[in-house]
């Protein structure tokens, strides 16, 4: 399992994927925080406490930059696309999952391996998005204070993101698994986020929709004025997405003919 893991790093590595996709990412910070324009990827509008912030903001500080893009982080959803196929998808993409399985991995450890990488590359999208927001900032306007609620906040925040965006992709790699095709899991990806954004905008009065809005979320999360009951039912509602399609994948990946 762990030359498996360590397997996938090295191709990271050595992948042109993996730089150019990277790139993209830092060119797009880039353009943001220098030109001080937000734009916004998500299907649903940002907050109200997100427009007042802007307001008031007397340019770019690295603390304000990094509070004003987490209205922008939905695109880690799209960037980190080709970073699943890199991963979950690769074997499946060249058919040498087989020789794996037939070697003496098992399919449990086979699973595992490939969450496990999967989580460390969306934690590293997430460190590189911040970061390098924080510091282009600090160096282009100012280094604001970092007091301790803004850290903590800050904090919550990107957690908080990172379980919206795992819980977008276990549906995805629930898909993987289940069908075998990049292109369907791609798809699916991206399709059904902006399905349940579109239908929360048909049925308004159909609340519980929000709850697994996470792309739309995504956008909100650090100025939204959640209730301590939203936050329960939209860690409930992410958690239990990310537990059920894992468990599910994982039983259907173990009988499942090869």
């Amino acid at each position: 399992m762990f030359n498996m893991i360590n397997g996938d790093f090295y191709r990271f590595k050595h992948s042109r994927g993996f730089y150019l996709t990277e790139s993209i990412l830092v060119i797009f910070i880039l353009a943001t925080v220098l030109t001080g324009t937000l734009t916004s990827v998500s299907a649903r509008p940002s907050s109200s406490a997100f427009f007042n912030f802007q307001m008031a903001t007397n340019g770019w500080g690295s603390s304000q930059a990094v509070k004003l893009m987490t209205s922008m982080c939905s695109v880690l959803v799209y960037l980190t696309l080709p970073l699943f196929v890199m991963t979950t998808g690769f074997e499946f993409s060249t058919g040498s999952y087989r020789n794996l399985l037939s070697s003496g991995m098992t399919r449990l450890n086979y699973f595992i391996s490939k969450y496990a990488v999967f989580i460390a590359i969306v934690l590293w999208q997430y460190i590189l998005y911040y970061g390098l927001i924080f510091f282009v900032a600090g160096f282009k306007y100012h280094f604001s204070p970092l007091t301790g609620t803004f850290v903590l906040k800050i904090g919550q925040t990107v957690l908080f993101q990172l379980l919206l965006t795992l819980g977008i992709f276990s549906v995805a790699i629930l898909t993987m698994f289940l069908t075998f095709s990049i292109t369907t899991a791609v798809i699916t990806t991206i399709v059904w986020q902006f399905a349940v954004a579109t239908l929360r905008m048909i049925f308004v009065h159909a609340t519980w929709l929000k709850f697994f809005d996470f792309q739309g979320t995504l956008d909100t999360a650090y100025f939204a004025q959640f209730s301590t009951l939203d936050w329960g039912r939209y860690l409930l509602t992410a958690g239990g997405t990310i537990v059920i399609c894992g468990l599910l994948t994982l039983y259907i990946f173990k009988h499942k003919n090869l």
